[in-house]
């Protein structure tokens, strides 16, 4: 599994976590997920510029 891969799981999985969550926890769980985000589109514009 690649860690781009791993990183859109776990993206999925703290967005279903929040759908569930309460106020407080969801809004950190959110701030999470906008983290993975940034280094999703981090890798891909570092993937990008190699070829």
């Amino acid at each position: 599994m690649t860690d781009a891969n791993f990183l859109r799981e776990q993206l999925t999985l703290i967005r279903e976590l929040a759908e569930r969550a309460d106020p407080h926890i969801r809004k950190r769980l959110l701030a999470l997920a906008e983290k993975y985000e940034r280094r999703l589109a981090e890798q891909s514009r570092n993937t990008q510029g190699r070829n």
